[in-house]
């Protein structure tokens, strides 16, 4: 994993361009917006980017930094094997992703 760091209202991820990144935050705080829409906070060890690398899709949302934010991230081409080697990992991405849908349901 690569060590990234974001300033205070940085712009991590855009909403509808494409996306090869999968990001965990180790310290800081951000924002994840989707329309323009605060949908909700994410910090240390919470991870986005998922959603465009598992459907390969363009974004889904948009994640601005609160603060100094520290991520680890991995690309599409490293993130893949590691899911397809850790059959834990990932039960919990499509338990995070279903719940993502039925959220957005309700929204």
């Amino acid at each position: 994993m690569k060590e990234r760091t974001f300033n205070a209202g940085d712009t991590v991820l855009v909403e509808g361009e494409s996306g090869v990144g999968f990001f965990v935050i180790d310290t800081g705080h951000a924002t994840v917006s989707v329309g323009g829409s605060e949908r909700r906070k994410l910090g240390p060890g919470d991870y986005f980017g998922e959603v465009a690398l598992l459907a390969k899709t363009d974004r889904t949302a948009t994640v601005t930094a609160d603060e100094e934010l520290r991520c680890y991230g991995l690309t599409s081409w490293a993130f893949r094997p590691i899911v397809e080697e850790n059959a834990s990992l990932g039960w919990k991405l499509l338990q995070a992703l279903g719940k993502m849908l039925s959220d957005r349901q309700r929204a």
